[in-house]
């Protein structure tokens, strides 16, 4: 039996993302209270006009909090009176099959074959656009039970905001349709402890939850990495080891 500590590493934390040797230009590193990242996301988001819903795409590593985030953004940003719509990723899988049809432990499977991009363009991301109908749907698969469950279609009026959160969410595909970019990051080592927290119903095991992070969760996220440059290219980012004391870039200013 292998104990947590020898899992997720001693000594110095591995970090996937290297947050520490990446220093945003357009931005100034703040560490604050919970609260205070909330309010200061919600005015930033708030800030960004456009005449169509604005889409917000919460990114980051496996158990950064990305689901998390956007669910305790949802309070302050109804203070607004507008439109909040809260769509998740895990609504959009693949079947199991498809998922995993490059091999249980394949890091290019999981980063290619996990989700159904072209339904969440469909059913989201263009309906949401500005020659959109506004009509979209919030899940189209339940990976719980590999069956399609589609939902009903929704109409999101005008100035609606969308909290898209997921894994990937700045590759090519789906990166245009954005306008707004969260990526919550955090270290290796503080993500494989969630999971061991979050997911030993699913895996059974401390080993088994070990050896799916580290040969298929992390390998997978350094392609994401090395070809999308996620911490790059996003507006805001926030490193979330500390749930209580987050640190909060904003590396662009809202334009428009």
């Amino acid at each position: 039996m292998m104990d947590r500590e020898n899992m997720s590493g001693s000594g110095k934390s591995q970090q996937l993302f290297c947050s520490f040797c990446y220093s945003p230009k357009n931005g100034e590193n703040k560490t604050m209270l919970r609260s205070q990242l909330l309010e200061a996301l919600s005015k930033y988001i708030l800030e960004k006009s456009r005449d169509h819903p604005i889409r917000v795409a919460i990114d980051g590593l496996d158990n950064a909090g990305k689901s998390k985030l956007a669910k305790e953004l949802i309070f302050p940003l109804r203070k607004s009176k507008r439109q909040i719509i809260n769509i998740s990723i895990d609504g959009f899988h693949h079947p199991k099959k498809y998922r995993y049809r490059r091999g249980e432990y394949s890091p290019e499977g999981y980063y290619y074959d996990s989700f159904n991009l072209e339904s969440i363009i469909t059913n989201v991301l263009e309906p949401l656009s500005p020659e959109g109908n506004r009509q979209f749907r919030r899940q189209i698969f339940d990976y719980t039970t590999d069956q399609k469950v589609e939902s009903e279609w929704e109409t999101a009026e005008e100035d609606a905001i969308l909290l898209f959160d997921g894994l990937f969410l700045q590759r090519q595909e789906l990166d245009p349709f954005w306008d707004i970019r969260i990526f919550i990051d955090i270290d290796q080592d503080v993500s494989l402890d969630r999971a061991f927290e979050r997911d030993l119903h699913y895996y059974h095991s401390l080993e088994n939850i070990h050896k799916k992070y580290q040969l298929r969760c992390f390998p997978a996220h350094q392609i994401y990495l090395e070809r999308c440059h996620p911490l790059q290219h996003a507006d805001v980012i926030i490193e979330n080891n500390d749930w209580q004391k987050p640190t909060l870039t904003f590396q662009r200013e809202v334009a428009g």
